[in-house]
């Protein structure tokens, strides 16, 4: 029997992986414990042993020794992302490198693209693509970019490490997470008190959903798979959807209208944020199990949306 330490991840990360978990859908990996560090305590669910550890990374002293390291912490203070990992890595020791490290990075550190052109692990990633980025974006990538760098160093010096690139999700826990695109549609689709869901930006937005039991089960080959090469795989799924279309899909589903936001569409902007996911197919076997149809039905049904 394994341990796992998760280490951040308590929102739409964490709960969905404990649904894959209660559900009985974690078939290779026989776990016997997981400790959390994050700094509240939530009530979650789980036929596996929880042990939390109530602290943020950035402070804590030690780094228990498991079998598997899941990094999924991520504060809105990028500072803080900084010195958590900081502290993450001077705390590791030689025992830590028998144990399987995954980061989940995020798919923003290949910056802004305004082609229809899927993100390659291949690209090369560097702060200059991020700098069209603005506000918190923009800082979350550099950050993100900073971090992968770190663990990358980790392989050099013989732990076992992999990086997931994440990039857009759907499942029944989405709604955990207030700013996402798909958890604002259904929230309009849910207001009674209106009868149409608004789009505010004109833009050709393109994204893709990966289904959240896609994710769990990806993550867990993926960090099965660590070595000391460190590889890098983009984590989501590859068939792109308008956001206007997804809207629409929504609407239909609350009997409502869509009403976008009018703007000349002479030299209109692209917005694609889209992964190729060939490499985990390849190297790893991997597939996706949901299509986007598959996955918004499950989530429009699920009793607690």
């Amino acid at each position: 029997m394994k341990t796992l330490l998760l280490i951040g991840g308590t929102g739409f990360l964490g709960q969905s992986f404990l649904d894959y978990i209660n559900e009985g859908k974690l078939k290779k990996i026989k776990l016997s414990k997981i400790l959390i560090i994050a700094r509240k305590k939530k009530k979650l669910k789980s036929k596996i042993k929880i042990h939390y550890i109530k602290n943020s990374i950035s402070k804590i002293k030690k780094i228990p020794q498991t079998d598997y390291i899941i990094y999924a912490a991520n504060s809105n203070n990028n500072s803080e992302n900084l010195s958590g990992i900081k502290n993450f890595i001077s705390l590791l020791n030689e025992n830590h490198k028998k144990t399987k490290i995954l980061f989940t990075s995020s798919g923003a550190v290949y910056g802004p693209r305004n082609i229809l052109k899927k993100f390659k692990e291949s690209e090369n990633i560097n702060q200059n693509k991020i700098k069209n980025f603005k506000g918190y974006k923009k800082g979350y990538s550099k950050a993100k970019i900073l971090i992968e760098k770190e663990f990358q160093k980790l392989a050099k010096h013989g732990y076992s490490v992999s990086i997931a690139r994440l990039f857009s999700f759907i499942g029944k826990r989405i709604m955990i997470n207030k700013n996402f695109a798909v958890t604002d549609l259904i929230n309009q689709g849910k207001d009674k008190h209106n009868s149409i869901i608004r789009l505010s930006d004109s833009r050709d937005i393109y994204r893709s959903y990966m289904n959240s039991e896609d994710l769990i089960r990806w993550l867990f080959k993926i960090l099965s798979s660590s070595n000391k090469k460190c590889d890098v795989y983009n984590v989501g799924s590859n068939q792109a959807i308008t956001i206007v279309k997804l809207a629409k899909i929504i609407a239909k589903y609350f009997n409502k209208s869509v009403k976008i936001k009018t703007k000349a569409r002479r030299n209109q902007s692209i917005d694609y944020y889209v992964p190729s996911i060939s490499k985990a197919k390849r190297k790893l076997n991997l597939k996706l199990n949901f299509t986007l149809n598959k996955s918004i039905n499950q989530l429009l049904n699920f009793k607690d949306i």
